[in-house]
């Protein structure tokens, strides 16, 4: 049923879709433009736009699919429900969303793609092999990026946990992790172009951890910058010509987790300094710059590297546990806490 139906020049709400449907044109929309009736439904946009607010409405239906098309307008697309309690699968593939698009309860996968300014509030969220721009904002929410470029924007977490960021490239597209996210994974991905490829700095919470783990992280002003946060793990990555450094962390407060940062090759960082300094004066340059308080000593094991400015790692006496394998020069000297090759 609803196969192919020629829906050109029709304004307003066309209807609830029970069954898969293929639009034969552009349909324009003051208020919703489809709304899905039914489970397992897929609506082939065929090459053809809808627009309305939003373009597709889908309450508390499983199995929804959207595909080969372009949906605009205030909201792309919106989903009623809590997933707690009633995941709603959702699949967008091959699918431009030319809005601001608000994803809510809701789990998009989106295939084959090119999205820009997604917001996802209480979501899952999966972008598989799309193009993304913009801006990739989730608060209280689940997100997957596998298989992606994302270009010129910002990934931005907030209370946002489990997500799993993966085989990508982020070209100026840096990551906030901010206000309790944790248990995210980073991996396999390339991070380059940007400030500062991660920025991570959120209150105080007991079992936040978050991975950055084998990614390929250069050509930004800094790799990783941590401040006021705890819980992080930095495992197996290439840190390559990162201007001012490739890793920095500035912390001030009493943690409540370990941070290790360990088995990460660091290459040609700190040639182009910035000039900015921690918040004792220090002038960062380098590839692990390294101030925190004594309550708070960061882990260090196995890091090694060549031809960076200033020093490999840079970590005051009494900041840092010493794992072993660490590759000099490292500074400043003496510190009893820290030996490097």
């Amino acid at each position: 049923g609803q196969q192919g139906h020629d829906l050109d020049g029709l304004q307003g709400d066309v209807g609830v879709v029970t069954a898969n449907l293929v639009l034969a044109a552009d349909l324009v929309c003051q208020d919703v433009g489809l709304t899905i009736g039914a489970d397992n439904v897929t609506v082939d946009l065929a090459g053809h736009t809808v627009s309305g607010s939003p373009a597709v409405h889908i309450p508390d239906r499983r199995g929804t699919a959207l595909v080969n098309g372009t949906l605009a307008g205030s909201q792309a697309v919106t989903a009623a429900g809590s997933q707690l309690i009633s995941p709603i699968p959702l699949t967008v593939s091959g699918v431009r969303l030319a809005a601001q698009t608000r994803l809510t309860n809701a789990s998009a996968a989106l295939g084959r793609c090119a999205v820009s300014g997604i917001r996802a509030q209480n979501s899952w969220v999966t972008i598989d092999g799309c193009e993304v721009r913009d801006l990739l904002y989730l608060r209280q929410s689940t997100g997957a990026v596998r298989a992606s470029n994302l270009v010129s924007g910002t990934l931005r977490l907030e209370q946002s946990s489990r997500g799993r960021y993966e085989n990508s490239v982020f070209d100026d597209f840096g990551v906030l992790l901010y206000d309790q996210s944790r248990d995210n994974v980073f991996t396999g991905n390339v991070m380059k172009n940007a400030e500062s490829a991660l920025y991570t700095d959120m209150p105080q919470s007991p079992n936040v951890t978050n991975t950055i783990q084998d990614n390929d992280i250069r050509n930004n002003d800094i790799g990783l910058e941590a401040g006021d946060v705890t819980g992080f793990t930095v495992k197996g990555n290439r840190f390559t010509s990162n201007r001012t450094a490739g890793v920095f962390v500035d912390n001030g407060l009493r943690r409540t987790n370990e941070e290790w940062i360990s088995d990460n090759v660091f290459t040609g960082n700190g040639l182009l300094p910035s000039g900015i300094k921690d918040r004792d004066g220090n002038p960062v340059a380098g590839g692990i710059h390294v101030r925190t308080v004594s309550t708070s000593r960061l882990n260090l094991a196995r890091n090694v590297g060549g031809f960076n400015g200033g020093h490999l790692i840079w970590a005051p006496a009494g900041q840092v546990v010493d794992g072993g394998g660490n590759k000099g020069p490292c500074g400043p000297v003496p510190n009893p806490d820290l030996a490097c090759l």
